[in-house]
């Protein structure tokens, strides 16, 4: 399949309330082995510093999965991926999450639900993404495949999400990503060509 590299995704979310009752971030070493300084420096003086914490991996991971797209390497080192130019404005976050010498563009939305973050090569591209929040279910991909008017969601050869558009055949670039009550599906029909 010929990919354009260019506009490649990636998204991750996480489940507040799940998050809370599963991960300790608290304890001791827990930000030492994912935040660099500076991003721990952001979470202890943070308003609310398990809200950091969630948006700050949200971000990294969302990075990750960009990257992944592009090296097929699956190792995370979250310390690598570092976040940069951290804007928060209210329910909405953006950032630049740095790793060697690549920059992916990160945009993100906070609810007192779940926290949401989006990732591509380009800044401009974030604003092309189609999103579409659903229920996680064992089923979300034919809840998704049954509500999205023409768009299959199925997966490529080597396991990465992909949707086809019904009328035309064209194949698209997606990200999927769930935790706890919600997944997320992210594409573009007017930019992630897949081939």
């Amino acid at each position: 399949m010929k990919i354009n590299w260019r506009v490649l995704i990636g998204n991750d979310l996480v489940d507040l309330r799940q998050a809370a009752t599963e991960s300790n971030w608290q304890r001791k070493g827990y930000l030492g082995k994912i935040y660099t300084p500076e991003e721990q420096e952001l979470i202890l003086n943070a308003a609310e510093p398990s809200v950091m914490v969630w948006l700050l991996w949200t971000m990294k991971e969302a990075g990750y999965k960009v990257l992944n797209r592009i090296t097929a390497i699956r190792s995370y080192s979250p310390q690598s991926f570092i976040c940069c130019g951290l804007i928060t404005n209210g329910s909405q976050a953006t950032a630049v999450v740095c790793h060697d010498e690549r920059r992916i563009y990160i945009k993100s939305e906070i609810s007192s639900q779940m926290i949401h973050s989006t990732a591509t090569l380009n800044k401009q591209d974030l604003e092309e993404l189609t999103l579409s929040y659903m229920d996680n279910s064992a089923d979300y991909r034919a809840d998704f495949n049954r509500s999205s008017r023409g768009y299959f969601l199925t997966k490529t050869s080597s396991g990465l999400p992909l949707i086809i558009h019904g009328p035309t055949g064209r194949k698209l670039i997606a990200s999927v990503s769930h935790h706890g009550k919600y997944a997320a599906i992210v594409y573009s029909d007017s930019l992630l060509s897949a081939g």
